[in-house]
């Protein structure tokens, strides 16, 4: 829940913390297949089993934090009025986040000074009670965001939008949302908030005491997404039936879709392999290195845009020197890394801004590995030897490999480094109180843009700055950045984004790793989302 009378800038990074999701295989996917080209050779299967590591906690979208089961649902079961488009990368379909399109919306576009915003629904788009989705659904919806401090409150006042007097019903397909000033950020921020609640079956629910339907709705599946949820049973299934009602381009290809809740990575393997589920969405590491050679297994693997780094902190020895930190960046054997720990499964990277970002630049990151140049910058910081520990996931075994080679060496260019594994509690409370002097990090923006990564992890107070990294330049930039939406503009301050960061070099950037998942042969039409939160709808198998 975001504060009343938070600044923008906080706000931004509140967002941010939502926004930035560490490693996981519960709600990623993708494919070498074209999603366009539907089932693979044979009939379609009517039913798609998937296995999920857990339950999700509520159905309230507003109101669930990170619950990857939840946020992955959601995507397929509420009626988001606009969504990405699909386009390649490499071998790999993945969603577009240049390209937003129109889904259960017939439009949504600016006005001439782009801070007007006009959205104009369908019509005839219903909900499972039979309630017509109309412009009173959207204005119920974010009136509920902002009187109730949801999640989607905060995350509006990056593009201006901070009361409900912003959004105003023209009539009752269309709907204007009146911001404080243009932004660049508009179409990706309302791609991840511009959800729709059935308003006239919300409030049989509501009463004195709950006026939003909060208790209603976290305990029951909403209606009129591509899918409907037609079953679910606490703590283990959930039944997805496609909304034959959907509008829009890209319907669901599978009429009904089985989650079963398996914790355990090795149950989902085994299930696999014997063919009681068709995907298994929580394998990684020896067990999906195992189902690599399984018959009637196939492992899919997409282009991710999931950025692997070693995070330093520039406020704490030894590396508040820019020396060091640079002696590290050398230090570091990536191309090995990339072999050993991914097996070449993984992009090198030139650049803290991540891979398929606008405004990506090889000139982001000058630094490979080459020890002479790593003990030449750590003779230039005037020390012939420094210590410090390197933490990582305890329960994380890509991360542990990483750093026992970065371990390795490092110590021959005189860096000797400690092998920290914390626990996820311990972990996050270090994290909090940013007193990590050197750790790994695994994770993805769910905004593809250099705003929105400075705003979670390089500017003061920033909620996923664990460098405590701080550079004036950087400050003004980011400033800069909220109100300059010509694309042209954008890239020039990216390009001295990165030059800056590059010479300052809070980060090692390690590479992107793919993103793999085990599914049987059937399985086709698996699309990348760049949010990690998969489609369902593009999903197909075989009879």
């Amino acid at each position: 829940m975001a504060p009343p009378n938070i600044s923008r800038r906080g706000l931004l990074q509140l967002g941010g913390s939502v926004a930035l999701l560490m490693t996981t295989g519960a709600c990623a996917a993708g494919s070498k297949d074209n999603p366009d080209a539907g089932a693979s050779a044979g009939p379609a299967a009517g039913t798609l089993r998937i296995a999920v590591s857990s339950y999700l906690s509520s159905w309230d979208q507003d109101f669930v934090g990170f619950d990857l089961t939840a946020l992955m649902l959601f995507k397929n079961v509420y009626p988001y009025m606009i969504d990405y488009g699909v386009t390649s990368a490499g071998d790999s379909q993945i969603l577009d986040t240049a390209n937003i399109t129109p889904t259960f919306a017939e439009s949504f576009e600016p006005d001439a000074t782009q801070k007007v915003w006009t959205l104009k629904l369908r019509k005839g788009v219903k909900f499972a009670s039979g309630n017509e989705m109309k412009a009173a659904d959207v204005k119920w919806s974010k009136d509920r965001a902002f009187a109730a401090q949801a999640n989607v409150a905060g995350v509006y006042r990056t593009i201006g939008l901070t009361k409900p007097e912003q959004v105003v019903v023209v009539d009752d397909y269309t709907v204007e949302f009146r911001q404080e000033f243009p932004s660049a950020l508009t179409r990706q921020i309302q791609a991840i908030s511009l959800y729709v609640f059935d308003s006239a079956e919300a409030k049989k629910h509501a009463t004195e005491a709950d006026p939003w339907a909060k208790e209603w709705f976290a305990k029951n599946a909403p209606t009129g997404g591509y899918f409907n949820v037609t079953k679910a049973n606490q703590g283990q299934e959930i039944e997805l039936s496609a909304n034959t009602g959907y509008p829009g381009p890209d319907g669901a290809k599978t009429s009904t879709i089985r989650l079963s809740v398996v914790p355990a990575a090795a149950n989902q393997r085994l299930q696999l392999q014997a063919g009681d589920i068709d995907i298994a969405l929580g394998i990684t590491g020896q067990d999906l290195q195992d189902l690599k050679k399984a018959e009637g297994v196939k492992v899919l693997s997409a282009a991710s845009n999931n950025q692997v780094a070693i995070q330093m902190s520039v406020t704490t020895a030894p590396f508040d020197d820019v020396n060091v930190r640079k002696a590290l960046a050398y230090a570091v054997p990536y191309e090995q890394i990339v072999k050993n720990v991914y097996g070449g499964d993984a992009r090198p990277t030139k650049s803290l801004v991540p891979l398929d970002m606008p405004g990506y630049s090889e000139s982001g990151y000058p630094y490979t590995y080459d020890l002479d140049k790593a003990k030449q910058a750590l003779a230039a910081s005037g020390k012939t030897a420094v210590s410090s520990e390197l933490v990582f996931e305890a329960d994380n075994a890509e991360q542990q490999k990483i750093a026992v080679q970065v371990q390795a060496e490092a110590a021959k260019a005189g860096i000797t480094l400690k092998l920290t594994p914390l626990d996820p509690a311990t972990l996050g409370e270090r994290r909090t109180r940013k007193s990590i002097p050197l750790q790994i990090t695994t994770g993805q923006l769910w905004v593809n843009d250099v705003e929105y990564m400075l705003a979670t992890s390089f500017v003061k107070g920033a909620a996923l700055n664990y460098s405590n990294y701080t550079n004036p330049e950087i400050e003004q930039i980011y400033t800069k950045a909220h109100t300059t939406v010509d694309e042209t503009a954008r890239r020039q301050l990216w390009t001295q984004v990165q030059s800056i960061l590059a010479a300052d070099v809070p980060w090692v950037v390690i590479c992107q790793p793919n993103f793999n998942l085990p599914v049987r042969e059937k399985v086709a039409g698996w699309v990348q989302p760049m949010d990690g939160l998969a489609r369902l709808r593009y999903l197909s198998a075989s009879a």
